[in-house]
């Protein structure tokens, strides 16, 4: 059975097996493009080589998923307060849904350690 990567963007719907593993393995990236755009709207009159703008894309991916991860955290421990119990067995698996105000408890401190 094929993993495939729900983040992974295939333009093609004939890819063979080595292009679904390679794409598997590779982790999910923002585009060049995007991170140009998001650069020139603080920056407008500056000019930005490649290598700026895919390190920039890595810094912006690696933040994303920080925060990600830092509101899961915080809705966990919003979800258990309001079901009045602690889940720590490893046999019970739940969905917690991230939401704004997570993301929003978390932005200060995020920021603080990036700075």
């Amino acid at each position: 059975m094929a993993v495939t990567n729900p983040y992974s963007r295939q333009t093609s719907t004939t890819s063979t097996t080595t292009a679904t593993t390679a794409s598997a393995s590779s982790p999910p990236s923002i585009s060049a493009s995007l991170t140009r755009q998001l650069l020139q709207l603080h920056h407008p009159n500056q000019r930005f080589t490649n290598d700026a703008i895919m390190a920039s894309s890595e810094l912006l991916r690696l933040l994303i998923i920080e925060a990600r991860r830092r509101a899961a955290i915080e809705a966990e421990c919003e979800s258990e307060v309001y079901m009045g119990q602690s889940q720590n067995s490893d046999n019970d698996m739940r969905r917690v849904e991230i939401r704004a105000e997570h993301v929003a408890k978390i932005a200060a401190e995020l920021l603080m350690d990036l700075s």
